[in-house]
């Protein structure tokens, strides 16, 4: 978090994690669409991320203006020293997993690659603001979400379904991790 008092501003980073293909992106893409914003990305020629997507969100929170940067990090292995990069200065964290029965594995090891890049940074999902989205509600394999609860989520973080490709529950996440930050946020000015 950056705070501008004189200009009464505060700028905070929110970073989409999770594994590849799981809808970071798509995340990020109907955020931007729906508020006429630009998206920043930087694709393979396959369209997966490279080194980050990123748009922007803004809100009056109180007497401040809060920009919040949304940023998403690449789920290839290969990319971890971006991912780890990206994720410095991270401010709030939205995990988005991949509802398929086949890729409950690799949601789980990529809960276990968060934790170890937040605690790089002297942060843990205890501390940090961290809200999961399960993705693509929408597949014939999708797991329950009472499954994917006790699998993923045994903190009982705050948590959302989604079918991102279609927008459905792309602003619910948003708001819900906005939520936590600003929560986090009134507590460090008390």
């Amino acid at each position: 978090m950056i705070i501008d008092h004189a200009k009464r501003a505060v700028k905070f980073k929110i970073v989409y994690h999770g594994p590849a293909l799981a809808g970071k992106t798509t995340n990020v893409t109907q955020i931007a669409k729906r508020r006429s914003k630009e998206l920043l990305s930087f694709d393979t020629k396959e369209e997966r991320t490279l080194v980050f997507d990123m748009t922007t969100e803004e809100r009056k929170v109180g007497d401040f203006r809060a920009t919040f940067i949304i940023y998403t990090v690449p789920g290839q292995h290969i990319y971890s020293d971006i991912r780890k990069m990206v994720m410095r200065g991270a401010d709030g964290v939205v995990f988005v997993a991949d509802s398929s029965k086949d890729r409950l594995n690799e949601n789980k090891e990529f809960f276990k690659v968060l934790e170890e890049d937040l605690s790089l940074y002297g942060k843990s999902v205890g501390d940090t603001p961290v809200v999961i989205q399960y993705n693509k509600r929408d597949l014939p394999d999708a797991l329950a979400k009472d499954t994917l609860e006790r699998e993923l989520n045994p903190m009982g973080l705050p948590s959302f379904e989604a079918v991102a490709l279609r927008g459905e529950g792309v602003e619910e996440t948003l708001e819900g991790i906005i939520s936590e930050i600003l929560n986090r946020f009134g507590r460090l000015l008390r």
